[in-house]
């Protein structure tokens, strides 16, 4: 199911003289992208394709491609929008997608973030195979809730949807957060000092806490603007709860006997 957002059509619309913008049955349009097309005065189509289809016409015939009627890219012409507005009809190397056809280059700040939740997923999936390995099938469990919520935060990210508050090892977001922050009340010892001694798995439960937390640092890098704050506080903030929940993961996987804390 495809989805059209207000960068989507500032990207794709530009200053262009536009009077209707077609989309097949079935898109979501969002409210935003809706509010724009209705300022600009542009006609929101909808479209079935296979009606189209049967009545021999298509949307390349009829000079809409990409939902623009009228517009270049149905002739041929540029595909991609480029940050400064450049029109390209094939993608620089040096470039990627931020959203629909907009480039960015990949040192763009919000590529880095997506890039750091994809290495987290990444280790979050080694962990599991090293859990279940290891017999550990309940901690293997567990961890494709964590990975439930970095891909909500990825779809969230990409659709300008809201972040969904999974819980984590049973628990909401505030009460891992206080967990972490007061070990001693919620386990009865005090913060633990990583050692080797840890074992495998509880040494990787670290190391993702510590993935978490630099992902929830690009997010801020990524989101945050001088003249409008924080533009993504869900997105933040659900990292910062997913690292404290790794460090509580930790807490429950310790070895028996292990004493070493601050």
């Amino acid at each position: 199911m495809k989805l059209v957002t207000e960068q989507d059509l500032r990207a794709q619309i530009g200053a262009r003289d536009v009077r209707r913008y077609v989309v097949d049955r079935g898109t979501i349009v969002t409210p935003s992208a809706r509010q724009y097309l209705s300022d600009r005065k542009i006609e929101l189509v909808v479209e079935d394709p296979v009606a189209e289809e049967a009545s021999g016409r298509s949307r390349g015939v009829s000079g809409s491609l990409n939902g623009v009627v009228g517009s270049s890219e149905a002739l041929g012409g540029p595909r991609f929008v480029g940050p400064d507005g450049g029109a390209f009809t094939q993608k620089p190397e040096h470039m990627t997608h931020l959203h629909g056809n907009r480039l960015v280059s990949k040192g763009h700040p919000v590529i880095a973030f997506r890039g750091k939740l994809d290495s987290l997923q990444a280790e979050v999936i080694a962990l599991q195979a090293l859990a279940f390995e290891e017999g550990n099938q309940e901690l293997a469990e567990s961890l494709e809730d964590f990975l439930g919520v970095i891909r909500s935060i990825l779809r969230a990210e990409v659709t300008g949807s809201p972040v969904e508050e999974l819980p984590l090892l049973g628990f909401d977001w505030d009460t891992l957060r206080g967990m972490s922050h007061d070990p001693r009340k919620a386990f009865g010892r005090g913060h633990i000092r990583p050692h080797y001694s840890m074992g495998r798995i509880c040494a990787g439960l670290n190391l993702l806490r510590v993935r978490a937390r630099e992902a929830e640092l690009a997010a801020f890098r990524a989101f945050y603007r001088e003249d409008q704050g924080l533009l993504r506080q869900d997105i933040v903030r659900a990292l910062n709860r997913l690292s404290s929940a790794f460090y509580v993961a930790m807490y429950i996987n310790l070895p028996a006997g292990y004493d070493k804390e601050y």
